[in-house]
């Protein structure tokens, strides 16, 4: 049996099968604690969920498996309005409704760079990432501090950061 990683796309929610099982969102939503549903909730803009709707489920304690059985009037009563509730009832309906592909169901790159946007038959569509550069100067307080706890963190033994790295953060003091 191998398993698999499947990204779902709306919101980087991902999933791990065996074999070519399918498993619903919902059954990665289960396993999510209050903090977790409510990042995923974010990534989901047509929701229209405001700061007080989250902070609400973030009072109730509403985890994964109660958000997915919970109904649009038991959504209100927690103080939710109509909007907001409806919303999150009906998605909690398609959550449980949507299936999740596992990567090794595909037949080639091709049908799965396809599910993804790039029409391509390889990788070379895919653009790269490029980070940003910054320049710091060296007589930058905070780059001095936060080099003196990384080289003092990255020694292995006391013994070695005394022979090695002594010098090195006596002179950034």
């Amino acid at each position: 049996m191998s398993e698999t990683s499947t990204p779902y796309t709306p919101a980087s929610t991902s999933t791990t099968v065996a074999g070519n099982e399918t498993v619903s969102l919902a059954d990665e939503i289960k396993k999510y604690d209050t903090a977790k549903l409510i990042d995923f909730l974010c990534g989901e803009k047509d929701l229209g969920l405001d700061d007080d709707d989250l902070e609400i489920i973030r009072k109730q304690k509403i985890n994964g498996r109660a958000f997915l059985k919970t109904s649009r009037e038991e959504f209100q009563s927690l103080g939710l309005g109509f909007g907001p509730a409806k919303n999150l009832a009906d998605f909690a309906k398609d959550c449980k409704e949507k299936k999740l592909r596992a990567f090794s169901s595909y037949l080639s790159l091709s049908e799965v760079l396809a599910e993804y946007g790039f029409d391509s038959d390889g990788i070379d569509s895919i653009p790269l990432f490029t980070p940003q550069t910054h320049e710091i100067q060296d007589n930058n307080k905070v780059f001095k501090r936060c080099m003196k706890k990384f080289w003092v963190g990255c020694a292995p033994t006391e013994l070695y950061r005394r022979i090695a790295w002594r010098p090195c953060v006596m002179s950034m003091s």
